[in-house]
């Protein structure tokens, strides 16, 4: 006799995947084709809406040889969502480009973006992240990263 067992593998109701928050950050990332770091704008997961078009996965390698790795730095957790100034189908969209990544000085007109195109910047719960005792900046258990800044939570409407 055998016994047939089915295998099923549940998704977290909590995964990303159909999330209409995202937290907005601003980090160090070594730039490998300028051999230059860069403090660029990352997000917490990939967004829905338009402004999917403009993040990219990217790699993230150590910023120091001195960083230890460990059994938590998996390969998944060291991909980040960058966001770029033009879309990811544009002929612009080229990391030889020097304006490639946003930063801070587009903040602004990001807001402006976002705010035109369905998303709201979630101040009160922005605000209620910034004191909490547990920060969502700085150092990560999961990344190499040890200097990100948030820089605020946003929400998409028309999920």
């Amino acid at each position: 006799m055998f016994l047939y067992i089915k295998l099923s593998f549940m998704e977290s109701p909590f995964s990303n995947k159909n999330n209409s928050f995202f937290v907005l950050y601003l980090e160090p990332y070594l730039n490998t084709y300028f051999q230059t770091y860069q403090n660029i704008i990352t997000l917490s997961c990939h967004p829905p809406g338009p402004l999917s078009e403009f993040v990219i996965g990217l790699s993230y390698s150590k910023l120091s040889p001195f960083q230890e790795s460990s059994h938590i730095f998996s390969s998944k957790s060291n991909c980040l969502h960058g966001l770029i100034r033009y879309s990811s189908n544009s002929s612009n969209s080229t990391i030889k480009n020097s304006d490639y990544f946003m930063g801070v000085d587009d903040i602004p007109n990001l807001f402006s973006f976002l705010v035109e195109n369905g998303y709201s910047i979630e101040s009160d719960l922005t605000k209620l992240l910034y004191k909490s005792p547990i920060s969502i900046s700085g150092t990560s258990e999961k990344r190499f990263s040890g200097n990100r800044k948030m820089i605020c939570m946003i929400k998409y409407n028309n999920v």
